[in-house]
């Protein structure tokens, strides 16, 4: 399932906060994960309505967002 692969790529390519939780910008997941897919941010949204990940905004776009940060949750 893409979710599942994007959270996986995000604990690979992110790291750990004080809080526990493996955190990456957008700039960098997109950098990552594009060679893989180029739908990430309709995926990113996926992930976030199930609950697995956490970032402001309701949009991300390449460029703009890129030092946003995207937490897993879980």
């Amino acid at each position: 399932m893409e979710v599942e692969e994007l959270c996986l790529v995000i604990r690979r390519t992110g790291e750990v906060g004080e809080d526990g939780h493996v955190s990456v910008t957008f700039g960098q997941l997109f950098e990552t994960y594009v060679t893989i897919s180029n739908k990430v941010v309709g995926i990113l949204l996926r992930a976030r309505k199930h609950g697995l990940v956490h970032f402001e905004g309701e949009m991300l776009w390449q460029g703009k967002d890129d030092d946003v940060v995207i937490t897993l949750l879980q």
